[in-house]
């Protein structure tokens, strides 16, 4: 994995980690762990008894995982019961499991989607610590996952990740391609925005966006296979090329809806949404395919916003 790659994977497990909340976010936790620890074991909930207060351990060292998902950790209400669900978890916990299996290490797993843990809930672990000075009491963040799952295999990560973007572009399969189309042709989306046609800088639009030198890499690659995108637009009608065109300028509205400025490297999430979007499943070619379809609506900027030179250029004339 180079440099590149390893970037862009990173940044498809981050707008993971954004999209999954509640019992998506255990999966994605319980999916890591599994192919780090042999002896990692989850608990399913099971009718009235669920899981005893228990997401998941391993029994052979002790060590015990309770997992919260919110939607939104900066939330006053969401924050109360993150710190009133660590006490009442753990406290469960104890009570059902410690005579089985005693309890060497406790870990309070939040997805805070990296925007950081509150004091409180630091605050309400060290008072545990105090309480049961014989256990060591952790949190777990996003980035804290991320530092365990980038220590797996390439192949581990591509299957936890799903979605493992390539820069090497060949020349386009056209049938690859029309699979790609199609898909996007048929997506069912919540917006309806018919964008102008204006021709920026490429660069200029790259670094007016804010986006990452490595997605700037990417997006310049793909683009020098436009040529043969605009190759199949010719053997095919003219509505098709302006639905797609309406179809992506969705997708980056969409993306701007689920991903706000506030976040970090919002845009590169963006630009990962709106590609993952393009890819009805994530093999190299069809990935390859679906770049070049950005890279051709990011040029004419129907997705992605016009730099401020280039609006004043359509004013003027």
């Amino acid at each position: 994995m180079d440099k590149n790659e390893s970037y862009l994977c990173r940044l498809s497990y981050k707008l993971l980690i954004h999209e999954s909340n509640g019992q998506a976010f255990e999966n994605l936790f319980i999916k890591v762990m599994r192919k780090t620890y042999q002896d990692f074991q989850p608990v399913k909930a099971y009718g009235n008894i669920g899981d005893m207060k228990n997401d998941g351990f391993d029994k052979t060292r002790g060590v015990y995982y309770q997992i919260y998902g919110p939607e939104d950790i900066s939330k006053e209400k969401t924050l109360k019961n993150a710190v009133k669900k660590l006490s009442t978890d753990f406290s469960g916990l104890y009570q059902q499991w410690q005579s089985l299996c005693p309890i060497k290490e406790f870990n309070y797993v939040i997805n805070d989607k990296y925007m950081g843990i509150n004091a409180l809930v630091h605050q309400e672990l060290v008072k545990l610590d105090n309480e049961y000075p014989d256990i060591q009491f952790n949190i777990m963040s996003a980035a804290n996952l991320e530092d365990i799952l980038f220590k797996l295999s390439i192949n581990e990560i591509i299957d936890i990740v799903g979605f493992f973007p390539h820069v090497d572009l060949d020349m386009i399969d056209y049938s690859v391609l029309n699979e790609v189309i199609d898909h996007v042709m048929n997506s069912e989306v919540s917006f309806s925005i018919h964008s102008k046609l204006v021709i920026p800088d490429f660069y200029e639009k790259i670094e007016f966006n804010g986006l990452d030198p490595q997605i700037n890499s990417i997006l310049v690659n793909a683009s020098y296979s436009v040529g043969h995108l605009e190759e199949y637009f010719s053997k095919n009608s003219q509505y098709m090329k302006n639905e797609l065109k309406i179809k992506l300028s969705d997708f980056y509205a969409e993306s701007k809806e689920k991903i706000n400025l506030s976040e970090e490297s919002y845009a590169d999430k963006r630009f990962q949404y709106v590609l993952g979007k393009c890819c009805p499943k994530y093999t190299k070619s069809i990935i390859d395919a679906g770049l070049v379809l950005v890279a051709f609506y990011f040029e004419s900027c129907d997705i992605f916003e016009e730099p401020q030179k280039a609006k004043q250029k359509v004013e003027l004339s």
